[in-house]
């Protein structure tokens, strides 16, 4: 069975889209669409039901998920077993990328000279689905509570996520501030799918409260700067403004924010440990304790 036609299976079975599937894998359409029908071939079942734009798994599709995973699992482990030389890969999302992740390489590397180090961009949900595909060695999400069987949590380390704004926002230095508030001024807020942006819009809503957005972004770095030019008030996770709140660049927005959010250390169950791993897994959780 080619390896290759499982991947683009496990792509198209996320993205749901032969488009965004090929974009994704950097190929051209007509590709994927002939790697599933050759795989549907093999198998002598349709994997996909394809009405109109749409595209969902058939029941035989559903089934053959943990199958393709396992094989591009167990195949990506032989490769890292011969490898002549060191090479981790990687999924962190943005905020985790920018602000937590690089200090973490640094110290490996000034240890470990010589390994590879290859970063891909994952939420959550997707490093999940990454991790389980066998496409990543161990990822670093920041996240509500990753619940996964196949899924190994090493690190739970929870994080603050806050408001801030520039000291001179009408709303720095109140000592109480009521949903009701965020009525008149533009919130600069990462992506709908972030999980702390819905814990936020989900409490205002409660309150009657509809979040005004000026910027919706998934870089935390331009909801930093926004925030630090006076274009509104940015949700943050608070590492990643450490330095802005210690030298009073930005204030701390007096609103109650307590999410049961998570920098989180992920590996598959399953996953083979390999030395250049293990020294990674070490460092990430000592930098995450």
């Amino acid at each position: 069975m080619n390896l290759k036609h499982l991947k683009t299976f496990l792509a198209l079975s996320r993205e749901k889209s032969f488009t965004k599937t090929a974009d994704s894998l950097n190929c051209a359409q007509s590709g994927v669409t002939a790697q599933i029908k050759q795989l549907e071939a093999e198998l002598g079942a349709p994997l996909f039901n394809r009405i109109g734009k749409t595209v969902s798994l058939t029941f035989e599709g559903e089934r053959l998920i943990p199958y393709a995973q396992k094989m591009l699992s167990l195949n990506a482990q032989i490769h890292t077993l011969f490898q002549t030389s060191g090479r981790l890969t990687l999924g962190a999302d943005k905020a985790i990328a920018n602000y937590l992740l690089g200090d973490m390489i640094k110290e490996f590397s000034a240890l470990y000279p010589g390994v590879e180090f290859f970063l891909k961009m994952a939420d959550g949900e997707n490093a999940v689905q990454m991790l389980c595909g066998g496409e990543l060695d161990a990822a670093i999400v920041l996240d509500l509570p990753v619940k996964q069987k196949s899924v190994k949590v090493l690190v739970r380390r929870a994080e603050s996520i806050l408001l801030a704004a520039s000291p001179s926002h009408p709303l720095s230095g109140h000592t109480r501030i009521l949903p009701q508030d965020f009525r008149e001024y533009g919130l600069l807020l990462p992506e709908a799918s972030c999980s702390y942006r819905m814990l936020f819009e989900q409490k205002l809503l409660s309150e009657g409260v509809r979040a005004q957005t000026a910027l919706e972004t998934d870089a935390v770095s331009v909801i930093k700067e926004s925030s630090l030019t006076g274009v509104g008030i940015g949700l943050l996770p608070e590492f990643a403004v450490k330095k802005e709140l210690i030298y009073h660049m930005l204030e701390k927005i007096n609103y109650k924010t307590d999410y049961p959010i998570f920098s989180q250390l992920l590996i598959h169950k399953d996953k083979w440990i390999s030395p250049d791993l293990e020294h990674f897994l070490e460092i990430a959780a000592r930098h995450l304790l």
